[in-house]
């Protein structure tokens, strides 16, 4: 009897270390992940507008298709603005700047190659649609005048490439370097370069804004 007794003790620690080191394992990590950027977008022809580069920042959710193939969806908004202050005999000194906004909308693919426990490298294409507004102002003392720049919407594709660094389970770091091909046009106005000849309506000009794109951010998988 004191043997069974003794048999059925062992079983039953046996099962209850085996049920706690089960609860102690965490759970696995959710197919969804979520995550947070700063940009800098040097776009080729902000130079028609004075202009350098765009700095932004971006959100984006993925969700995991398999261990090594993900879809996801960004939203971001870039920003670039600069003036100038010029000098003439008639008017004196007055300033005069251009500012122009971009919200991209994109849809892409990504691969995913796992280094080890903590490091990820990434890549693939996507799509998306890109929002363009702006405007020309120019100030002189208390008189401001500002022109809003006639720029297309217009859709676009990119190629990224990236890593990432686990820095616990559910955070991670990442960099990328993304390429995005978009033109959009713009219709000059008489009030940017002055009145077209015989009064005729000025054409709108292509503008590319095609260029890398350099994102530092932080991710996040519950």
């Amino acid at each position: 009897m004191k043997k069974t007794i003794g048999l059925l003790l062992v079983l039953a620690g046996t099962c209850c270390g085996a049920f706690a080191a089960e609860s102690d394992a965490p759970a696995p990590l959710s197919r969804f992940s979520t995550g947070a950027y700063l940009s800098y977008w040097n776009a080729e022809d902000l130079e028609h507008f004075d202009l350098d580069g765009a700095f932004g920042l971006g959100g984006l959710v993925q969700y995991r298709l398999a261990n090594w193939l993900a879809l996801e969806a960004r939203l971001g908004i870039f920003a670039a603005a600069d003036s100038t202050d010029h000098y003439t005999e008639e008017l004196g000194w007055f300033e005069t700047g251009f500012s122009v906004a971009t919200l991209p909308a994109e849809i892409g693919l990504l691969a995913t190659w796992t280094l080890g426990d903590k490091v990820t490298l990434y890549g693939g294409p996507g799509a998306g649609y890109y929002f363009f507004d702006g405007e020309f102002r120019v100030e002189q003392g208390p008189w401001e005048i500002t022109t809003d720049l006639d720029l297309d919407h217009s859709a676009g594709v990119y190629a990224l490439l990236g890593a990432r660094m686990q820095l616990a389970r559910h955070v991670g770091l990442f960099l990328e370097g993304k390429y995005t091909w978009v033109e959009t046009k713009w219709r000059p106005t008489p009030e940017i370069l002055g009145t077209p000849p015989d009064g005729l309506r000025m054409s709108k000009v292509d503008v590319d804004f095609s260029g890398v794109a350099v994102n530092l951010g932080l991710f996040f998988t519950f």
